[in-house]
């Protein structure tokens, strides 16, 4: 199929099988150059600690769809009883990670109208009083920690926290990167300040030629947006949600469609 750049939508992470298909149901094409790579992984010793009180957390919170995967293949690891996690109330950051958590038919307690971890605290907060409750906040090896100083320091929680994945940069190559750095694209989804991260680190794969469409900027979340901020480019449009749906109708905005 002949590259068309002015109806191209590069997207940025890996997985995007439901995206490019709601996408190219919408009349774009789509070019996927992987940016990041996660890797399910966990410190044993501090996993045996948390699994053998696993029972005495009141609440389990989730920041990603990935963190939902490691935990529970760590968990299964360890026992071969879901009902290990007692009756821990259950936390999603977003409606992608909930919905990887109903895999293993559970529902969360708590999903926050904003997708981050201030509204997450505060939505827990609004659930219930959680001064001197134990919490236990799985988390991958980029995370700055916010969830946790928050629930501490303004809710009085208790918190613990495990890391179940690895997040690192990948090195693009340059075969893989050639049609973009030779036509460009319409559009570029960035779902993580990561991935912004890593564009950056992979410029000399990635830097446009002079005659190349610059493709505008889409973005997931807020935190994704001062990313690209921080590298002086510009936001066209941030999706309200990391659902497939809401992502397509941000890009589709850019590129003026519906």
């Amino acid at each position: 199929m002949e590259y068309d750049a002015n109806k191209t939508v590069l997207l940025t992470r890996e997985n995007n099988a439901e995206l490019a298909a709601v996408l190219r149901g919408r009349g774009a094409d789509v070019l996927e150059i992987p940016l990041i790579s996660r890797e399910l992984g966990y410190s044993g010793e501090l996993a045996s600690d948390i699994f053998e009180t696993l029972g005495s957390y009141d609440w389990i919170t989730f920041s990603s769809a990935h963190g939902v995967k490691g935990f529970f293949a760590a968990l299964f690891e360890h026992v071969d009883d879901i009902r290990a996690i007692g009756l821990a109330r259950l936390a999603c950051v977003g409606e992608s990670t909930a919905a990887e958590l109903r895999v293993f038919h559970l529902a969360p307690s708590v999903i926050p109208g904003v997708s981050n971890a201030a509204a997450m605290a505060d939505s827990m907060a609004e659930f219930e009083t959680l001064e001197n409750l134990k919490i236990l906040c799985v988390r991958g090896n980029l995370s700055q920690g916010d969830l946790e100083r928050k629930l501490e320091s303004e809710y009085g929680a208790i918190v613990d926290s495990f890391e179940v994945y690895k997040t690192s940069a990948r090195i693009v190559g340059k075969e893989e990167g050639a049609l973009f750095r030779k036509y460009g694209a319409a559009a570029l989804v960035f779902s993580s300040p990561s991935a912004v991260d890593s564009f950056a680190k992979n410029a000399p794969s990635l830097i446009l030629s002079a005659k190349a469409i610059r493709p505008k900027i889409v973005t997931i979340g807020p935190s994704t947006s001062e990313a690209v901020k921080k590298l002086n480019m510009k936001v066209a449009a941030s999706a309200n949600s990391p659902r497939v749906e809401d992502v397509a109708d941000a890009v589709m905005k850019v590129l003026g469609k519906k």
